[in-house]
């Protein structure tokens, strides 16, 4: 919802929705520029000051679960991402082989080249981008610990729902169908035509983005980009599920009792 344009597949809330109930980080930045995870808490960070300076609570819905626990748990302070080195590193692995920089972070720290897949790209291209722009290593940099936890400052209240699987994979079905016949096609195109949207970036690897952008780049048909966009919407869900159930502290909701959340919410908002 950050970047401009991805309106229907990110199912971003209406603008009448949105003027009635003010929502934050929605189109923040163009589909040129790239919105990270410390992006995300630094913005977030700011968010949270504002509104309780306004003496209210701030209010995060649904979203990555990775970004929510880089928030709760805090972040290391590291260089910020820096595209033309992620391409220098592209070439050289194209040149030299699948697993050059998984060899070359090895050499350059191997005890956190040892916990981490050869194959996880993305954790090794920023395990070297760090090392090039700030001389750290991941192994040190983890094993330092100066996160802070955003209980630190804040009291947090954590609640989530859980579904049925038939229910979930239903609403799930509903949801592709809808924002289909919303247009999500024809925006995703649109995306295309104007953007010149890189191979790595975020966006190419969002569920239905993905699956839209293969389909009008004719690596599949349209049956293909539907069952796979359908498939990778129940993965995230399972993984979101995952996520959660490896927390502590937060109160479940089951989906027929959302007063109980109302009322909560209410109970905080009383106690300012």
């Amino acid at each position: 919802m950050v970047y401009k344009g991805c309106d229907i597949g990110s199912a971003k809330p209406s603008k009448e929705v949105l003027k009635k109930y003010p929502h934050h980080l929605i189109d923040v930045l163009s589909p040129n520029e790239i919105f990270t995870v410390g992006d995300f808490c630094r913005f977030s960070k700011n968010i949270i000051q504002d509104i309780h300076n306004k003496n209210k609570i701030p209010i995060f819905v649904g979203g990555s679960m990775m970004y929510f626990r880089s928030l709760y748990l805090g972040m290391h302070n590291l260089p910020n991402r820096d595209q033309n080195l992620r391409k220098q590193l592209k070439k050289l692995k194209s040149n030299n082989g699948e697993y050059f920089l998984f060899n070359r972070l090895k050499k350059i720290d191997p005890d956190y080249a040892n916990k981490i897949n050869k194959n996880d790209e993305v954790r090794i291209v920023r395990a070297l981008e760090v090392y090039e722009n700030s001389g750290l290593k991941m192994s040190r940099i983890n094993s330092n610990d100066s996160k802070k936890n955003l209980t630190e400052n804040y009291n947090v209240v954590q609640f989530c729902t859980f579904h049925e699987r038939n229910i979930l994979h239903e609403r799930i079905k509903n949801r592709l169908d809808r924002i289909i016949e919303c247009g999500f096609i024809n925006e995703a195109k649109n995306l295309l035509n104007k953007y010149n949207i890189d191979i790595d970036h975020p966006i190419r690897k969002s569920v239905n983005y993905r699956q839209a952008f293969d389909y009008l780049e004719n690596i599949y048909s349209y049956e293909t980009f539907y069952e796979k966009a359908l498939f990778a919407t129940r993965q995230i869900a399972k993984r979101q599920i995952t996520w959660i159930r490896s927390w502590d502290k937060f109160t479940k909701i089951s989906s027929d009792k959302y007063e109980l959340l109302h009322n909560s919410i209410k109970k905080l908002i009383s106690a300012l």
